[in-house]
């Protein structure tokens, strides 16, 4: 039995992931905000074509030879740091929204995909992954007898 229609769901999913970025993940130890962590994960969002999986990360203010793209399996590891452009000391924060720091961030894709032919572009303060979808191999299969 389902406790809620789909768009309920989407709606719980879409408020989880905003209590994320305010507050960092409860499901990790030493939570960004409430623990004093560094750790951050840079927001992201994941599409599906026909023949693809693209993932569009905001990393502005990063050196793309800053950020470490891994693809393991199933799963793709996003790995970096955001320093802070201010050098001169600050007496006094009045408002921070910003997130700086190392970050690293991994999760399952829900396809498989082939490594090979990933790809990535970096324009703007985005990535941009490009990963091809596997190709599914069909065969037939010969049905033996022992009559």
């Amino acid at each position: 039995m389902k406790w809620f229609d789909d768009e309920i769901e989407k709606e719980f999913d879409r408020m989880r992931q905003r209590m994320e970025r305010m507050l960092g993940s409860p499901t990790r130890p030493g939570a960004a905000t409430l623990c004093g962590d560094t750790g951050w994960r840079p927001s992201l969002d994941l599409y599906e074509t026909p023949d693809e999986l693209i993932v569009l990360v905001d990393v502005a203010g990063i050196n793309p030879k800053d950020v470490e793209v891994v693809v393991d399996g199933e799963t793709l590891s996003l790995r970096g740091n955001r320093c802070r452009p201010l050098e001169k000391k600050v007496n006094r924060v009045h408002h921070m929204e910003i997130d700086f720091g190392p970050f690293s961030h991994s999760f399952r894709l829900p396809v498989p995909i082939d490594p090979e032919g990933a790809s990535s572009n970096y324009r703007d303060g985005f990535l941009l992954i490009n990963l091809p979808k596997k190709a599914r191999v069909s065969t037939s299969v010969s049905i033996q007898s022992d009559e």
